[in-house]
C-alpha cells in the first residue's frame, strides 16, 4: 500500500500522530513526510494545523478590500466551481448551525491543495472561515471543508497555488452559501477567488 493510500485509511486507528501546518512550506512538509513513510513502511495519522493569524489575515483582507502581507486580494470576483457539497450536508448544516444558508453572511475562506489526497493528487479543497466569540483558551476561527474545485479547473491551478504558496501568498475566497430550506433542503457553497494572481478556468 503506498504513501498516499495510507494516510488516507489509517482513521480510527491508534497511531503515531504527524502534523502538518497549512503555511508556505505546505509541499516541503508533504514530501518530507513522503520521503520518512518511504524509508520505515512505518502508518501514521497527520493532522493539518491552521494557523490562526493566518486564517485572520484572510478574513481582514475580504472585509477591508484590500490585500495584506500575505494575501493578494483584488475585487476581481473569480467564480469556483465547488463540488461535491452533498456530500458534506450534514457538516454545512451545523456549520449554519442548521439555520438557511441566505441568513448566513458571505464570509471568506481559501484553498488548500490537498497532498495526500489518494483519489486526485491534484485536488484542490474549499475551506470556509466563520469567527467565532470564543474564550481566551479557544480557537478563533470554525472551518468548515466545504467541497473541492472541480477536477478539471483543479489540475490547471494545482501548480500555480503551491508556487505561491511557496512565497508565503494565499489565495482568498468570498463565498455565499445557500438552501437549507424546505423548499430548497440541499445546501449549496459558492466561491469566489478574490485575487488576479491567479487566473482561474
Amino acid at each position: 500500500m503506498g504513501f498516499l493510500k495510507n494516510l488516507m485509511a489509517i482513521a480510527n486507528q491508534p497511531l503515531e500522530t504527524k502534523t502538518v501546518t497549512f503555511d508556505r512550506d505546505w509541499q516541503e512538509s508533504w514530501e518530507v513526510l513522503a520521503r520518512e513513510f518511504s524509508k520505515t513502511n512505518k502508518e501514521f495519522r497527520v493532522n493539518v494545523s491552521f494557523d490562526n493569524d493566518l486564517l485572520a489575515e484572510i478574513c481582514d483582507a475580504i472585509d477591508a478590500h484590500e490585500a495584506k502581507p500575505r494575501i493578494p486580494y483584488s475585487d476581481a470576483q473569480q467564480p469556483i466551481n465547488n463540488v461535491g457539497e452533498s456530500f458534506r450536508q450534514d457538516e454545512i448544516a451545523k456549520f449554519c448551525e442548521n439555520k438557511p444558508g441566505e441568513q448566513m453572511p458571505w464570509l471568506a475562506g481559501f484553498l488548500m491543495p490537498e497532498m495526500a489526497n489518494s483519489h486526485d493528487k491534484t485536488a484542490v479543497a474549499v475551506y470556509v472561515i466563520k469567527p467565532i466569540k470564543v474564550m481566551e483558551d479557544e480557537e478563533p476561527f470554525e472551518l468548515l471543508h466545504a467541497g473541492y474545485m472541480d477536477k478539471e479547473s483543479a489540475q490547471k491551478v494545482h501548480k500555480k497555488l503551491l508556487t505561491l504558496m511557496g512565497k508565503d501568498s494565499f489565495i482568498p475566497l468570498l463565498i455565499r452559501l445557500s438552501g437549507g430550506t424546505k423548499e430548497k433542503p440541499n445546501y449549496g457553497v459558492f466561491p469566489y477567488a478574490m485575487t488576479n494572481a491567479i487566473n482561474f478556468p
